[in-house]
């Protein structure tokens, strides 16, 4: 199942912005006021667009905006070293993160855990995606990756075109999942969306609601009279499901013990201990370094994280590419010239490829799957040459700050070649001032992304597969499909259909 909004949608819109001007009152910032103040809320959590409205605003503003009542969105260029690093600079205190914003209770798991908590949750998930853990977990990739390429295939010499999006999806929630479980949703195996997947996509729209309504309460009534109190109410519940799911799953992976299939490590193999799940590793401290309240509260964050951000920018890499053919040849033909037989794609070998991770790094630029990155607490301190009063709410726009002209080269345009070493034949000199130190998709310091050389080694397995074995093409009709995907600190996205051909020879 594919979740879309209302298809009544614009008329809802222009009826609460109608709303939201009577309503939302600015307060002062030390920053440029522009009418975003009015609609951050709006934008963000209903309909999925203020991060493109952001990108307009630093283009007009420059780098510090005022986008509401006691709030500001900082271009990453400063917002990642003076926001989000272990400290700032010269600062007093620490930007934390704020409570209850990405939903209700995130303050107990590692996405918005205060700094001590965060600080033994991640050191204990960290030994999950060390690099030896992943190449532990390479075989588990390598087998989904070879199970979609086999599933596209018989579709390709059926003639029928697929919804790569969907594909996507079924790969690696599939993935994470036997990573993280030690099973799969099956949906490879099936060519069925899992009900765990659609309810995360449904469940996403939910907590943008919930942001919404939490801000305004008195706006509920009308709020869920113009979207479908059915609608609303249908979003919100589906997170629900998917945490009794979870933690059924997650509980099943405990009495596994440490290997739930012989010679076959995953995240739980690292996160207990070398004897016996019972007895859970000690962290440098003494401390028990992850309870099972801990494991239980952070698997669905792993499965989200872990999945649908990088199944994101896969989606958009086959969009991107089918609409820059000469792009893709060059990458076709490096990937072909590189692997004379499947058998040799591994992470070893993709990993040598500089024309793949240049792709895979513009991708990410142009399609950070983290839109938005949930926002910071000034503790009164200076950014850019401002001071930002003790309070302030600070945001940090991904796909506005690597789509901005004072950061990039021809922003909008897909230029794998600015990822380039000089030293490489298809460099060019053009892109040699871009701003690359900004391009954080992975976010920013210590609370960084921990999957990020996962999700590297995913991406790059998954691209030498396909295009190894496939030559595609975009169906007609979508070449506007990057404009209408939605963001909700991740991107809702709709179906992108290809036609894959089995390549000769």
């Amino acid at each position: 199942m594919t979740f879309t909004l209302p298809a009544s949608l614009p008329q809802r819109l222009i009826t609460l912005d109608a709303l939201s001007l009577i309503i939302f009152v600015p307060a002062a910032v030390s920053a440029p006021q522009t009418n975003a103040n009015r609609y951050i809320r709006w934008g963000s959590n209903v309909d999925g667009t203020f991060p493109r409205e952001v990108s307009r605003l630093h283009r007009q503003f420059g780098p510090i905006i005022r986008v509401g009542p006691n709030r500001i969105a900082v271009d990453g260029s400063i917002g990642y070293p003076e926001v989000y690093s272990l400290k700032a600079k010269g600062q007093a205190g620490t930007f934390d993160k704020v409570h209850d914003y990405i939903f209700e209770g995130d303050n107990k798991t590692i996405l918005g855990a205060p700094n001590e908590l965060h600080r033994r949750l991640r050191r204990s998930l960290a030994h999950s995606f060390s690099d030896a853990a992943i190449r532990e977990q390479e075989c588990i990739i390598e087998k989904h990756v070879n199970m979609l390429v086999e599933q596209l295939t018989r579709k390709a010499e059926l003639g029928e075109s697929v919804n790569i999006m969907k594909w996507m999806n079924y790969t690696f929630f599939d993935i994470i999942g036997e990573l993280t479980f030690a099973k799969t949703f099956n949906s490879l195996e099936t060519g069925e969306e899992h009900s765990f997947i659609s309810n995360f996509f449904e469940g996403v729209l939910g907590n943008s609601y919930n942001r919404f309504l939490t801000s305004y309460p008195y706006l509920s009534i009308p709020f869920s009279v113009i979207m479908g109190r059915k609608q609303v109410m249908k979003a919100m519940s589906k997170n629900n499901e998917n945490t009794v799911l979870t933690q059924e799953l997650t509980k099943q992976r405990i009495e596994m013990g440490e290997e739930a299939k012989i010679g076959q490590r995953d995240f739980m193999s690292h996160i207990y201990g070398v004897d016996t799940c019972i007895r859970l590793k000690k962290n440098r401290e003494g401390e028990q370094a992850m309870p099972n309240e801990d494991i239980m509260l952070n698997s669905v964050i792993l499965v989200g994280a872990g999945s649908e951000t990088t199944a994101s920018a896969m989606t958009f890499f086959f969009y991107v590419t089918g609409m820059n053919t000469a792009q893709k040849q060059i990458l076709q033909d490096e990937i072909r010239s590189t692997f004379t037989d499947e058998s040799e794609i591994n992470m070893v070998n993709c990993g040598q490829i500089s024309y793949l991770q240049a792709c895979i790094e513009e991708t990410l630029r142009m399609f950070p799957p983290a839109a938005e990155t949930p926002p910071r607490v000034s503790p009164g301190a200076n950014i850019g040459g401002e001071f930002i009063p003790s309070g302030t709410i600070i945001h940090v726009y991904p796909w506005a700050t690597f789509r901005n002209p004072e950061n990039f080269t021809d922003p909008d345009s897909f230029r794998p070649e600015r990822w380039l070493p000089p030293t490489h034949p298809r460099y060019n000199t053009r892109y040699a001032k871009d701003n690359l130190a900004c391009f954080k998709p992975f976010s920013h310091g210590p609370r960084g992304c921990l999957g990020k050389n996962l999700a590297y080694n995913e991406m790059r397995l998954l691209i030498s597969g396909l295009l190894f074995r496939f030559d595609y093409e975009l169906l007609a009709g979508q070449e506007e499909w990057h404009s209408d995907q939605r963001a909700y600190l991740i991107w809702v996205k709709n179906p992108l259909n290809v036609r894959l051909t089995v390549r000769k020879n």
